[in-house]
């Protein structure tokens, strides 16, 4: 658990990196300063249309697929080289769904919390984890990356499966993230 002073050395790093990466209008032609600005940061990537492909991308979901499991299982196989248990684990977008069949005991993982942006694919994933009754305990929750919806020092694990790629400000949500230990 981190001390009070380094959580706050934290919060004040996230808040300098945001004001470090606000972009000036001037930079733009006022008729692409709409699309391209979100919040006065850079916009790369359309969130919604994100959440939009991975609202689709849940009707389509198979129930396992070879390459996310086999990314899953060499994400997983690193948990093995540490000799901590993470009780507590949060699993970011992207193929959580194979995340939770592979975890299989590994990491000392008893609670297993996973987030996307697309409510269709948090409810698949529901769906699917009725079907199974062994495993850790499972949380579900529909957030963004880019503003995590958790408590400061509620996790011992974070992990991301292919789901951060697509992240306009990847170094912001890396230090959510490291508020989250």
């Amino acid at each position: 658990m981190a001390s009070g002073s380094s959580a706050a050395a934290r919060r004040l790093l996230l808040l300098r990196h945001r004001r470090r990466h606000l972009v000036p209008n001037h930079h733009f032609s006022s008729s692409s300063a709409d699309e391209v600005l979100d919040g006065g940061r850079v916009k790369i990537f359309d969130r919604d249309l994100k959440r939009r492909h991975r609202d689709r991308a849940a009707w389509a979901m198979r129930e396992t697929d070879p390459l996310v499991d086999a990314v899953a299982d060499n994400l997983l196989d690193r948990l093995e080289d540490c000799r901590k248990a993470f009780p507590s684990a949060l699993c970011l977008g992207g193929s959580a769904g194979a995340v939770r069949r592979s975890l299989r005991g590994r990491g000392g993982i008893e609670k297993l919390t996973m987030m996307d942006m697309s409510v269709d694919m948090v409810n698949k994933w529901r769906e699917l984890e009725s079907a199974t009754d062994d495993g850790p305990e499972m949380n579900f929750i529909v957030g963004d990356e880019e503003y995590l919806p958790m408590k400061e020092n509620s996790q011992d694990l974070i992990m991301s499966c292919l789901g951060l790629h697509w992240t306009n400000d990847l170094p912001g949500a890396m230090i959510q993230v490291s508020l989250l230990f």
